[in-house]
């Protein structure tokens, strides 16, 4: 896939709630899912 075409989709899944951006960069930019996160993290916390 081209950068245009994965960035396009990417905004419409940050647009959608589903996922968010980290860095707040232009270039490099991470995204996390907080529902996967979430669920990563149950009885792990003390």
């Amino acid at each position: 896939m081209t950068f245009p075409t994965v960035s396009k989709a990417m905004q419409h899944v940050v647009d959608s709630g589903i996922a968010r951006e980290l860095a707040g960069k232009r270039r490099n930019r991470v995204f996390v899912y907080d529902a996967y996160f979430k669920i990563l993290n149950e009885g792990g916390e003390p």
